[in-house]
């Protein structure tokens, strides 16, 4: 017995099978339309309001004057309410208006801190780490200024890293820990004045380390010597 259905047959389960379905297909095809013309709304919301963030971020940028403190304070408004990238290029301006022209250095830190919240991109995080880091070096918040640092892996920012890392370990007398920092430096420099800077550093390093190791010494045998004069005296008696 054959179980193939007629020409008759299949297009009235067809039809009952859309009968059945039909609602379906239609929800369906509605939800993907409005998907894909939601998607190209939202593309499409996302470039203009950033051609228009752009525009704004240029003007408050010519706005700004070294002779005139207050003109920096819409900048950093739209640094605050702004959520594309330019909000993020606003603060690091505000913030070197804020250490050039203000010398607020608390000031440009909170800005920087704030535009790591603007952005994912690793480059762009890497940048605002190390400005936060020394402006923390310039307050003389070494730990800070480190641990800033160790945020920062961008390869390609290494050696200013490390560099920086070097400055404050001469800063907290760590003269061992700054020769190996301005070593690293060294080694991944490819900029001849760069390395020229960092060899003088990296010298001056190594003369507080040896003067360091030298006065570790002595301190060492004065403290025997003090321990057995005591054990000397204290056999005496």
């Amino acid at each position: 017995m054959s179980h193939q259905l007629t020409p008759e047959e299949q297009f009235s389960e067809l039809k009952e099978f859309f009968a059945k379905t039909w609602k379906i297909m239609v929800a369906v095809i509605v939800i993907g339309l409005l998907a894909f013309y939601g998607w190209r709304y939202w593309q499409s919301y996302k470039v203009d309001k950033s051609i228009e963030s752009s525009d704004r971020y240029e003007q408050l940028i010519a706005k700004l004057d070294n002779s005139k403190p207050d003109s920096v304070n819409e900048l950093v408004a739209f640094a605050k309410n702004d959520d594309t990238i330019y909000s993020v290029f606003a603060s690091f301006n505000a913030a070197k208006f804020y250490v050039e022209v203000l010398k607020d250095y608390a000031g440009a830190q909170v800005l920087l801190t704030d535009s790591l919240k603007k952005t994912d991109a690793g480059p762009v995080k890497a940048i605002a780490y190390i400005r936060i880091a020394r402006l923390q070096y310039q307050q003389e918040q070494y730990q800070d200024s480190l641990t800033s640092l160790s945020k920062v892996s961008e390869k390609s920012w290494m050696t200013i890293v490390n560099d920086l890392r070097g400055d404050i370990f001469l800063k907290m007398a760590r003269y061992s820990d700054a020769v190996d920092a301005y070593n690293l430096a060294l080694a991944s420099s490819s900029t001849n004045d760069l390395k020229t800077n960092i060899k003088i550093k990296l010298n001056e390093a190594q003369y507080l380390k040896a003067k360091q190791d030298e006065q570790a010494i002595k301190d060492k045998a004065e403290k025997e010597s003090q321990d057995n004069k005591a054990v000397t005296e204290e056999s005496k008696n």
